[in-house]
């Protein structure tokens, strides 16, 4: 840290306005080059934040953690990170408490970010007030005009709406930040990109100063982020940037403590491309929060009916389709991810495990199982078991490097105490590549997810049964003829039946075409009959009552002869309507 007499000795204007003595400043000039010459291969840093709050994510992408890394890479013969309390004050006067308690605040999350004391030194501004005296002398060299133009000052006006009123305070601070960085002869100054403005403005400064006083002031040079993504995080309320002061940003401890650290963690690796900008939605966490729910109720799920299992010697010889085709998505998806993880294709690794697990191993994998459980089938139980384990322990390794936590905690109650930290990851085996199962179990999910749309456009419960014809391709009939157990269980259907021609087809069936081939269900199977019949008896007395009570109003020559023509015309449309839909009725 410099002392006020070498402020003083620096800046010969200073001395210039308290003395009025030309040789007196000749010779401060002179004493400032000699001390400009014995300094100039010095490399130092001067960079800072306004504790206008704690610290969030958007500083750490696009400023601390490019701080830590110069700070650790040896260059550097000076640093210096000022906690810049009186800048804060520019849009927080009236609030001077807040910018005081967070001042301790931003330092601990400097040392928890990696800044060393030991290495860098942390002040705090309002301690130095040469900065203060400095600053009033760099007001003269700059235009109320010139900082009306400053791009950074435009925004946070609009952003903080101070059109109508802007701080005197607030509208100098680029010439505030201006003296800070000067007066630690700065060289370097990390930031991120909404800071190049303010330190162009600060070199216009540095080069008007030295042209009045000769060379006098070092000329810094701003360094962003090497990432181009991680130049400016978007705000969550859609602001152009994460900001303490507009409450806009995101503070993980609050949100770790909300929906946990994995969640969040999942949240900021997927659902963004590299090199765009990623818009922040609490939403999201919340449903990475679900997922993680998810997976520790699979978990459990596999962990309250694997007591006593005993896996048969010959298990892979008695795989059943749904077995074959989870196996071999699970191999697929090792291969995948793994080829995404060397790529540096993070989002889309972990995007791929994500729906693996979510969708085809909980949702459809464990549903289609289940009935194997409440069955007396011991051997039976013992393979789906093995399934279960091997394609849960292996989905917690890939999903592992994003969500640590949660997947250790299942991984050693999986294991008795193994951490997954020290086991192997996963390896792509060409012995379970099985096209042939994953083909015919698309058949049968496919054909599922009809019947089950079907149903829930007619309201019919899951409850209900119905009988399923189907009329299937050769290329598909041994798919579904190995699906029926999954098609009654999770497609309500009492019985499959397998037709040839399609003139077979009852009357009144409902028909859906999917891959492979066309299902009917007999209407009949789908409602209750007494019910449907009540129902369209109630609607065909409203719709007679309408017709009734439209034909009424146009018979009326007075209606007629006082209405405008546009009210008459949508009562005839009205009529149209009403008809066809009591004709549908009958």
């Amino acid at each position: 840290m410099y002392k006020r007499q070498e402020i003083l000795t620096l800046y010969a204007f200073d001395f210039t306005i308290k003395h009025k003595s030309i040789d007196h400043k000749r010779r401060c000039t002179k004493s400032i080059r000699k001390a400009e010459k014995e300094k100039i291969m010095k490399q130092v840093i001067l960079t800072g934040d306004r504790p206008t709050g704690r610290l969030h994510v958007g500083h750490y992408v696009g400023s601390l953690k490019e701080r830590v890394r110069l700070q650790n890479s040896g260059k550097f013969d000076e640093i210096y990170i000022m906690i810049a309390d009186a800048q804060a004050l520019t849009d927080n006067a009236e609030h001077p408490e807040k910018v005081r308690q967070n001042i301790m605040q931003v330092a601990l999350d400097y040392l928890a970010c990696g800044l060393d004391p030991e290495k860098v030194n942390i002040f705090i501004q309002s301690m130095v007030p040469e900065l203060t005296e400095l600053s009033f002398y760099y007001m003269n060299l700059v235009t109320v005009a010139r900082v009306q133009r400053n791009p950074t000052v435009k925004a946070e006006i609009k952003q903080k709406n101070f059109e109508a009123s802007i701080p005197v305070g607030f509208f100098t601070y680029p010439i505030s930040q201006a003296a800070d960085i000067t007066a630690f002869r700065a060289t370097v100054v990390p930031a991120g990109e909404d800071q190049m403005p303010m330190v162009e403005q600060c070199k216009e400064i540095v080069h008007k100063f030295n042209s009045v006083y000769g060379e006098t002031l070092t000329d810094p040079q701003i360094v962003l982020p090497d990432n181009q993504a991680c130049l400016r995080l978007p705000g969550i309320d859609g602001k152009a940037k994460m900001s303490k002061s507009l409450g806009n940003g995101i503070d993980p401890l609050e949100i770790i403590d909300k929906y946990g650290a994995d969640a969040l963690r999942l949240t900021l690796i997927t659902g963004n491309a590299p090199g765009n900008d990623m818009r922040f939605y609490m939403e999201r966490v919340e449903a990475n929060r679900n997922f993680a729910n998810k997976v520790w109720n699979a978990s459990r799920f596999i962990l309250m009916n694997m007591e006593g299992k005993e896996v048969p010697a010959d298990a892979s010889a008695h795989l059943e389709p749904a077995d074959k085709w989870i196996l071999s998505r699970l191999n697929n998806v090792v291969k995948e991810v793994t080829d995404n993880m060397e790529n540096f294709e993070l989002g889309v690794a972990v995007q791929k495990v994500y729906d693996f697990i979510w969708d085809e191993f909980c949702d459809w994998y464990i549903e289609l199982v289940k009935p194997v459980f409440f069955s007396d089938d011991e051997k039976a139980k013992g393979v789906v078991y093995n399934v279960l384990y091997t394609v849960l322990t292996t989905g917690l390794k890939l999903l592992h490097p994003v969500m640590p936590f949660i997947t250790e905690e299942i991984y050693t109650t999986l294991t008795d105490g193994e951490s997954i930290t020290i086991s192997s990851w996963p390896e792509y085996n060409e012995d379970l590549a099985d096209n042939k199962a994953e083909k015919d179990m698309e058949f049968v999910i496919e054909a599922i997810k009809g019947l089950r749309n079907v149903r829930a456009e007619m309201n019919v419960p899951p409850s209900r049964k119905a009988k399923v014809i189907c009329y299937i391709s050769d290329e598909a009939k041994e798919a579904f003829t190995a699906g029926i157990p999954y098609m009654e269980k999770l497609g309500s259907a009492s019985e499959v039946e397998f037709i040839a021609d399609k003139s077979l087809v009852p009357e009144n069936a409902v028909s859906l075409v999917v891959k492979g081939g066309e299902l009917f269900m007999p209407l009949l199977d789908l409602v209750d009959k007494e019910k449907e019949l009540e129902r369209l008896n109630k609607e065909k007395k409203k719709l007679e009552g309408e017709v009734t009570r439209i034909e009424k109003k146009l018979s009326n020559a007075g209606f007629v002869a006082k209405a405008p023509e546009a009210v008459i015309n949508g009562e005839k449309e009205k009529l149209v309507k009403y008809q066809e839909m009591l004709d549908a009725v009958l």
